[in-house]
């Protein structure tokens, strides 16, 4: 694999561990003001319309309670629906911190669980991407790097170099070698394929051989190398 995927792992796995971060303090944030803060009894005197940008929206509840000192608050909801999950009027219980009554959470799954939710599933998508990735390619280069040191080498005949099209750049898919060559173990005639590369190396191996490192114990284990012929190539 080519290192732009290792690289594109990466920063999947980095947004991938920031929405993870994002996620705990969202948790530890909401759990904390429900198992620290003031409970009380709010009232919603309003729907607020939050347009988003497919052009439709969705509702918030706008509610107002009063603190521990008397003093009149309103909490706008971060959690919003279409159709409007309370009415006017609708009485609700809500968490508020103390000293920082602006703080303040309706007591409902929404307001308590869909922010951390949705952060999760972020988390487990982008990471669950990024590091699998990662994991694919520093195994790769560990086969890669083992076959370099350990490999027995083969004369493989040049078959093909096609394009790629599972991987797609700015457009443009790479290019891979295909050779065939008798495995050491089997005795039997295999087909071997290269690394992804970004030069089209077939009529420069035209009616020629390729040496393939390959592994006697696991016939998938193989390497293609190809570097007489992409030095200086990128």
């Amino acid at each position: 694999m080519p290192r732009f995927v290792f690289w594109i792992g990466a920063i999947f796995a980095l947004v991938g561990s920031g929405m993870g971060v994002g996620t705990y303090y969202a948790w530890s944030s909401m759990n904390e003001l429900a198992s620290e803060g003031i409970r009380t009894q709010g009232t919603v005197i309003d729907l607020e319309y939050r347009r988003d940008d497919e052009g439709s929206g969705s509702y918030a509840p706008v509610v107002e309670f009063y603190d521990e000192q008397g003093q009149r608050q309103v909490y706008y909801s971060s959690s919003s629906s279409n159709p409007p999950a309370y009415d006017r009027g609708e009485k609700v219980d809500l968490f508020y911190k103390e000293g920082t009554p602006e703080r303040a959470m309706i007591d409902s799954f929404s307001d308590r669980w869909l922010l951390p939710m949705i952060l999760g599933l972020f988390t487990i998508v982008f990471g669950g991407v990024g590091y699998g990735l990662l994991f694919v390619m520093v195994r790769r280069w560990r086969t890669i790097s083992w076959l370099k040191a350990n490999g027995v080498a083969i004369e493989a005949e040049f078959e093909r170099c096609y394009r790629d099209t599972s991987t797609k750049v700015n457009g443009r898919s790479p290019w891979r070698v295909e050779a065939s060559g008798v495995h050491p173990t089997t005795g039997e005639v295999e087909t071997y394929q290269s690394e992804q590369i970004w030069t089209n190396l077939a009529r420069r191996l035209e009616g020629k051989t390729v040496r393939v490192l390959v592994d006697p114990d696991n016939i998938d284990d193989h390497y293609i190398d190809l570097s007489e012929y992409l030095k200086g190539r990128k």
